[in-house]
């Protein structure tokens, strides 16, 4: 179990999926955590299944807004009198799609939550960080981080590609600072985001028709990765690390293990919904 004994911790989109599994993973070793979420009534009842008063709190932000986001960081400040660990986790992939098929509406709002939203929270926790000449940035890399096509989810994979290199600046220019920045990368959660995708356009249906397959032999419960980034958190001695969980032997461990299933009738093709929409087209 890695120890996190009484640090703090901030978990940005933290009511649900992995920011979720994060936060529950950062309490177990014994952190202090801080969740968000958009909605009041959803912060409260998850900080009422946590079940651990006075070593919670949760506030309402929305991490587009740049004003709520310091004023975040202020709040934590005023109740813990500081924060060792801030993580950007809010953040999500709006549908699956060609990029010609998409409306770019859509990139333009996950461009304000993915990136802007991570850079409001960078520019915060830094602040604070700096000041104390100790501290650590948390990014969520995913699909597009290293550079590799992400179709047919190119739009979310491009915010993530900005993250990365956003990233990778910042922990130059902050170098001998005192501060640690981890860019981590959890790979195929079984989050609703992928459960219950919309599918933008024929070309984007057509190539998810095996989808239910890709997701037994890659996706993962979000509670592995959130367990490992706490190991990542509590070890870390660089100044800047990147940790991936997918590698390239993932893929053969999951169709071996898929195998055995078939072989032993023991596993099943997990639940999901795809909701088709046409693709979107200009209008004068």
């Amino acid at each position: 179990m890695p120890n996190l004994q009484n640090k703090v911790i901030v978990v940005t989109g933290s009511t649900r999926g992995f920011g979720l599994a994060t936060a529950q993973a950062c309490l177990a070793a014994g952190a202090i955590v801080v969740i968000t979420g958009r909605s009041s009534d959803v912060v409260e009842r998850v900080l009422n299944g946590m079940q651990a008063e006075g070593r919670t709190a949760g506030y309402v932000v929305d991490v587009r807004e740049e004003a709520q986001v310091h004023h975040l960081a202020a709040q934590v400040i005023q109740k813990f009198g500081h924060f060792d660990v801030w993580i950007n986790n809010a953040g999500y992939s709006s549908a699956a799609g060609m990029v010609l098929d998409m409306d770019p509406r859509e990139a333009l709002d996950m461009f304000m939550s993915n990136d802007l939203g991570a850079m409001y929270g960078t520019q915060a926790a830094m602040k604070h960080f700096l000041a104390r000449k100790a501290g650590m940035l948390v990014n969520i890399y995913g699909n597009g981080s290293f550079l590799r096509p992400a179709t047919p989810t190119a739009l979310y994979g491009t915010t993530k590609a900005w993250l990365t290199s956003f990233t990778r600046s910042l922990a130059k220019e902050t170098s001998g600072s005192g501060v640690q920045i981890l860019g981590f990368s959890p790979g195929m959660m079984m989050t609703d985001m992928l459960t219950s995708p919309r599918v933008v356009g024929e070309q984007a249906r057509e190539q998810l028709k095996n989808f239910g397959f890709v997701l037994r032999f890659l996706g993962q419960p979000a509670e592995g990765p959130a367990r490992q980034l706490t190991k990542v958190i509590a070890s870390q001695r660089k100044e800047f690390v990147e940790f991936q969980m997918f590698k390239p032997w993932t893929p053969l461990f999951g169709l071996l293990r898929v195998g055995w299933e078939n072989l032993t009738k023991t596993g099943k093709t997990p639940q999901f919904e795809l909701k088709h929409e046409p693709a979107y087209q200009f209008k004068d």
